[in-house]
């Protein structure tokens, strides 16, 4: 049976090799972008090489998690700030709402190709607030 220690160690492997594929994806968007024109190919490309940064940024803090020093949040933090990411997710759900509705409008299928992108990420953003409250509920059982 594998130990924490042992979990840890391989997941900072994983988490490492893993970076490693994001950089392949940023060279390779950036080279594709240096070659074409094309503003929707270049889009894509852009929004490709973005995420892999941002990928590669959420991976660098988990090894940091296990190599250098564990990341808390504590309950005095997220009340620190809650309202505002309650505002926050008010907003995400107008986009979301947004695109839904800009989606009715189009005949455009490349059109509709970037709304729905916008959609699906509006969608994320949504999600990764949602999962914040959980987190917080966790914190505060009784009330959160």
């Amino acid at each position: 049976m594998a130990t924490n220690k042992s979990k840890n160690e391989k997941l900072v492997k994983l988490m490492k090799d893993w970076q490693l594929i994001e950089d392949e994806s940023i060279h390779n968007a950036t080279a594709i972008l240096k070659i074409t024109t094309n503003p929707i190919i270049q889009m894509v490309m852009e929004i490709i090489r973005s995420d892999s940064v941002n990928h590669r940024k959420v991976q660098q803090l988990i090894i940091n998690h296990f190599e250098k020093e564990s990341f808390i949040l504590t309950p005095e933090e997220l009340a620190d700030f809650w309202d505002l990411v309650e505002e926050h997710d008010k907003i995400e759900k107008k986009t979301i709402q947004l695109a839904k509705d800009s989606l009715l409008e189009t005949q455009s299928p490349i059109v509709a190709y970037f709304i729905n992108y916008l959609l699906v990420d509006e969608k994320k953003h949504d999600e990764l607030l949602e999962e914040m409250s959980r987190i917080k509920q966790g914190m505060y059982p009784y009330g959160g």
